[in-house]
């Protein structure tokens, strides 16, 4: 028993150094971006993903440390779900720059990942790691625990594609203002160009509102796994239908009609504030969804 607590302590000792270093990295990574940005070099980039593919790979083996030691898939509390979150946003970014390099994009993303990274840390153990609406519903059976982790993976990696879509949209709009302001001052020259930001973002919008769909899929048959029913009208499971329709809808929109550009930023925008929405303010709602 003794030697079984020693275990459990040297892991987390060994889980919070690896996070930390991440951490580190992740916070050199995004400086670095900075400079990048600031001096419009074009030799950087390169240094910049060693950097941060660094940091994502003591991150992921933090969360393996932790799913060890834990005996779940870390996503359960905030402390888990906010390192969950960063890492994701990682592993996003680092599949976009394979085909992307554009110099603005890490320096939105990478502080933001700082900050989940940062919010893990400093957010206290639970004294209670698995809720107790999730006692023997994710050990109950083999496919409850696949389904349970595929629903929650799926729809953090969804939000992390909506991140990259609502930083685009963004960067769209800046830049289509300064076009039309006949200014074409450092956010121009630094910024990548209108069809860009549009392919960057549609190709991120994609593939989050598939993953977002399979996550919502994977949802609905855990909830009939757990206790029968398939909707229980929680104010998340509302959210997460609202921001699914908001973005079904630009998706419709942009295959029939052609929209792009101005009206698909905007949208893309609107879909995101949605989903911090669903992610924070449903949560203090209460209800069902009370973890994570």
């Amino acid at each position: 028993m003794l030697l079984s607590s020693r275990i459990l302590i040297c892991a987390r000792k060994s889980m919070t150094i690896l996070l930390m270093i991440a951490l580190l990295l992740y916070m050199v990574g995004a400086f670095y971006s900075i400079i990048i940005l600031a001096t419009k070099s074009k030799h950087a980039g390169r240094g910049l993903i060693a950097l941060v593919g660094a940091g994502f790979i003591a991150h992921t083996a933090a969360i393996g440390i932790d799913w060890s030691r834990l005996g779940h898939f870390p996503i359960v509390n905030p402390k888990e779900v906010s390192s969950f979150i960063a890492w994701a946003i990682v592993a996003y970014y680092l599949v976009m720059s394979l085909r992307y390099h554009v110099r603005a994009l890490p320096t939105i993303i990478l502080p933001l990942v700082f900050v989940f990274t940062l919010i893990s840390l400093l957010l206290p153990d639970p004294a209670q790691s698995l809720p107790l609406m999730l006692e023997g519903a994710i050990t109950a059976n083999v496919v409850t625990q696949i389904i349970f982790p595929a629903h929650v993976t799926l729809v953090i990696f969804s939000y992390a594609a909506f991140i990259v879509t609502f930083v685009c949209g963004v960067m769209y709009l800046i830049q289509e203002h300064e076009l039309k302001a006949k200014h074409f001052g450092a956010a121009f020259q630094r910024l990548p160009a209108l069809n860009t930001c549009d392919e960057i973002g549609y190709r991120s919008l994609s593939i989050g509102f598939v993953l977002l769909t399979l996550g919502v899929v994977t949802g609905i048959v855990w909830n009939n796994q757990r206790d029968g029913r398939y909707w229980h009208n929680d104010p998340k499971e509302v959210m997460a239908l609202v921001t699914w329709m908001i973005y079904l809808f630009i998706m419709h929109y942009r295959l029939t009609a052609g929209w792009r550009g101005r009206r698909v930023a905007l949208l893309s925008i609107v879909g995101f504030v949605v989903v911090l929405l669903t992610w924070l303010g449903a949560r203090a709602l209460g209800g069902y969804h009370v973890f994570g």
